[in-house]
């Protein structure tokens, strides 16, 4: 029977001691993953809810992803990334890289998993091995912040999005030889403010519909506008559809589920919400706010599930973090 993303139940909300920006499921699904403003990483057994913290980076954590053979990649505000096995009942180091020499703000998995892409806040952007954190190739940097990036299904293809002021754009490039097959220049999602000198806006996620048709863009509709995701065409870049919240703030996430509709984790200062729509509509099927802003969400392996992480606080700080659990009803 499909989901209605419309009935969703409140699982259990576990409480961290720091902000979250990042979680993933293990590919097994026994585990959550979830980091932020410290240098250990959150573990919940999904069945126990019995939480831990990984000892390995040292440095706040900023992205996740899993991929194959029960592996979950985490990447630091240092550059490095650690590969996580997740077969066991406690996830287990297995590699630890230096794969850059500052922030990670982007990593992506290929669709088969044997390989990952990471970007970095000086627009640096590599491809390496899953198995062993092994560099494959160095690809043509960006001038600007990496802030998203998708490996295309067809395995011939990448995504980036960065954060140049006033226009933060997306490049399609060839896989192999990095050479730019197609840009998007995104205004919409600037907030660059003259007075300031700073954009506050740009692209802030990435991601591809499952069969790599759609680019999803998430940000904001302007310096003050809806949290918004926006979609374009993969081989026109054609623009599609914008998927707006009610909330001001940021979309920090989108995932697709395997039932066709897309969720995005969204915030502003004090609180957030998680929205469903569904690809072909502009309006939204559901929608759930929360105590603070969400800044990530995964669904879980089996499609019944998805978790979001927050960052809690009265102002632009926030001070603590949660790992919420939801399950679709029926």
């Amino acid at each position: 029977m499909p989901i209605n993303p419309a009935k969703t139940q409140l699982i259990i909300e576990h409480k961290n001691e720091v902000p979250l920006m990042s979680c993933v499921f293990s590919p097994n699904g026994k585990h959550l993953l979830a980091g932020g403003r410290d240098a250990s990483i959150a573990c919940i057994d999904v069945a126990s809810g019995k939480k831990i913290a990984l000892a390995g980076h040292d440095s706040w954590i900023s992205e996740m992803a899993r991929t194959a053979n029960d592996l979950v990649l985490t990447c630091d505000y240092v550059g490095h990334v650690i590969a996580w096995d997740c077969s066991g009942d406690v996830p287990k180091l297995r590699w630890n890289i230096e794969a850059h020499p500052c922030t990670i703000r982007a990593l992506a998995v290929s669709a088969d998993g044997k390989s990952f892409a990471t970007g970095d806040r000086d627009g640096a952007l590599r491809l390496w091995h899953c198995t062993d954190g092994k560099l494959l190739r160095e690809l043509p940097r960006s001038e600007h912040p990496l802030y998203g990036i998708a490996l295309h299904p067809d395995g011939k293809r990448i995504i980036t999005a960065d954060r140049q002021p006033k226009k933060p754009t997306i490049k399609v490039c060839d896989l192999t030889s990095g050479s730019e097959l197609l840009k998007i220049e995104v205004p919409e999602l600037s907030g660059y403010r003259n007075v300031e000198d700073i954009e506050w806006g740009g692209i802030r996620g990435l991601t591809l519909t499952p069969d790599g048709a759609l680019i999803i863009a998430c940000g904001r509709g302007g310096y003050d506008g809806p949290a918004s995701l926006l979609l374009y065409d993969t081989s026109s870049g054609k623009f599609q559809r914008k998927l707006a919240s009610t909330m001001k703030g940021f979309s920090y996430t989108a995932r697709c589920h395997r039932d066709g509709f897309i969720m995005a984790a969204s915030g502003e200062i004090a609180k957030g919400e998680f929205r469903a729509w569904h690809r072909d509509e502009d309006k939204s099927l559901a929608e759930t706010a929360t105590n603070g802003p969400c800044t990530c969400l995964d669904i879980h392996p089996d499609h019944k599930r998805f978790a979001i992480t927050q960052a809690i606080g009265k102002s632009s700080y926030p001070e603590t973090g949660v790992v919420a659990f939801y399950e679709w009803e029926g």
